[in-house]
């Protein structure tokens, strides 16, 4: 997201810092420097200006050949750390009012429920990158552009040159947009739809079953898995044993089943 701040309230973004006058410099130097006002805030302002790089703010504050150490230090050092967050203590304010809870999810609601269609005009074609809605727009991640350009030098009738014309076309060739399952998966681990290991219902039942498994082996005192499978045994062949015929005997008037 490219955050455009207002200048009425927040002031313009301070211009390009000046070109450094050339300065030889050591690793015993980094000291001496910090000590130096006008050199802590070009450095500051060059470091903010490149996107924290802090070799190549070094290089254009003026320092000849800085070493990496020498670098490291200057840009771990209080005052230049002061001088930075003087620079940006304006635009850390408006930071601290544009990324709140609300604005996040906003942002991941529009990659995660973004619609594809919304590129294209209703006839098929593809929209220009100013007609693209501010939703859609926020789904997109890469634009890649062919620009071609053309000169032309026009001839009149008795077959001389006249002024050449340049032109240029600019042709979209490609649109990349975000993952919108990884916004989802974030949306939904936010709403607490999955759990923060991610299961869903499938693996959630699935886990259940495997418990009870579990379970049920230690009840058997031994692991299903080391049962070791067995070829089935032909039934041993039957003896029959002739025996002498038993006598009934006489019911005991007594007893009390007669």
């Amino acid at each position: 997201m490219d955050l455009q701040l207002d200048p009425s309230i927040y002031g313009s973004p301070p211009p390009p810092p000046p070109k450094g006058k050339p300065v030889l410099v050591s690793d015993a130097n980094a000291r001496a420097v910090v000590r130096q006002p006008e050199l802590v805030k070009l450095f500051a302002q060059h470091f903010v200006h490149t996107g924290f790089n802090a070799m190549k703010a070094a290089v254009a504050a003026g320092f000849v050949n800085p070493s990496p150490t020498f670098v490291r230090n200057l840009a771990d050092s209080q005052p230049v750390k002061r001088a930075i967050a003087e620079l940006l203590g304006p635009y850390t304010s408006a930071m601290e009012h544009v990324v709140t809870p609300e604005t996040v999810k906003r942002e991941l609601a529009r990659v995660a429920f973004g619609d594809v269609r919304g590129l294209f005009h209703s006839d098929g074609s593809l929209k220009s990158i100013a007609d693209i809605d501010d939703d859609t727009a926020a789904g997109i991640s890469t634009v890649e552009v062919e620009v071609k350009r053309t000169r032309s030098a026009p001839t009149d009738p008795d077959g001389d040159e006249g002024p050449v014309s340049e032109s240029t076309e600019t042709r979209v060739v490609k649109i990349k947009r975000y993952d919108k399952l990884a916004a989802l998966n974030i949306l939904a681990r936010h709403t607490k739809l999955v759990g923060d290991d991610a299961q869903d219902g499938v693996n959630a039942l699935a886990g259940a079953l495997a418990s009870r498994l579990d379970a049920a082996r230690r009840r058997m005192g031994r692991d299903v898995e080391d049962i070791e499978p067995t070829t089935p045994q032909a039934p041993a062949r039957q003896q029959v044993i002739q025996s002498e015929p038993i006598e009934p005997e006489t019911p005991d008037e007594d007893d009390p089943l007669y």
